[in-house]
C-alpha cells in the first residue's frame, strides 16, 4: 500500500476521531467513565478481526473504514480517560498517581506493541496472531476497568487519601466545615 493512501485514509479517520471524541466525553459525563470506557475496550477487541480483514482485502474505502471504526472506539476509551484517572485520586496526590500510571503503561505496554506486532507478522505471516495480541490486552482492560470504582459521582472537593491519615484528615476538615 502506497504511504499516500495509507496517510489520506489515516487523515479521514482522524477527522472523525476529532468529532467523537467530545461525544464520548459528553456521554461519559451522563452514564459514567467505566461503561464508555469498556463500550470502547470491547469495540475494540470485537473490531480486530473485520479491522485485518479490510485491510487485507485493499481498497481505499476499506482501509478508511478499518481505521475510522477503530478510532471511533479508540474514542470512547480516550475520551474519558483523564478524568477516569484523575478523578481516582486524592486532590494532593492526584497528579502523581495519574502520571505514574499513565507513564509506566505506556513505558511498560505502549512501547513494545510494534515491535511485538511487527515480529508475529514475521513470524505468522498473517494479522491472525496480531488481532490475537490485541485481543488479549482488551481483556487485561476489561478486568482493570472492572476493577475500578465508577468515577463520574465523586466529590473531588471533600475527597482525601485512603487510610488512616486520610480519615483523619476528612474528619478534621469536617469539623473544620462546621465550626
Amino acid at each position: 500500500m502506497a504511504k499516500q493512501t495509507a496517510l489520506n485514509a489515516v487523515l479521514i479517520a482522524s477527522a472523525v476521531h476529532f468529532v467523537v471524541i467530545p461525544a464520548w466525553g459528553a456521554l461519559s459525563d451522563r452514564i459514567g467513565r467505566r461503561p464508555v470506557y469498556l463500550i470502547g475496550a470491547l469495540g475494540v477487541g470485537a473490531w480486530m478481526f473485520p479491522f485485518f480483514a479490510l485491510i487485507d482485502a485493499g481498497g481505499f474505502p476499506r482501509l478508511i473504514v478499518a481505521v475510522t471504526v477503530g478510532l471511533v472506539f479508540h474514542g470512547a476509551m480516550y475520551a474519558p480517560q483523564a478524568a477516569f484517572f484523575s478523578e481516582m485520586f486524592a486532590t494532593r496526590m492526584r497528579y502523581s498517581g495519574a502520571s505514574i500510571g499513565a507513564q509506566f503503561s505506556s513505558v511498560a505496554a505502549g512501547a513494545p506493541a510494534p515491535l511485538i506486532a511487527t515480529a508475529l507478522l514475521s513470524d505468522y505471516g498473517t494479522s491472525t496472531p496480531i488481532a490475537l495480541y490485541v485481543i488479549a490486552a482488551v481483556l487485561l482492560t476489561v478486568v482493570a476497568v472492572g476493577c475500578a470504582r465508577e468515577t463520574r459521582e465523586r466529590d473531588l472537593e471533600h475527597v482525601e487519601a485512603a487510610g488512616p491519615a486520610g480519615a483523619a484528615a476528612t474528619a478534621h476538615s469536617a469539623k473544620a466545615r462546621t465550626a
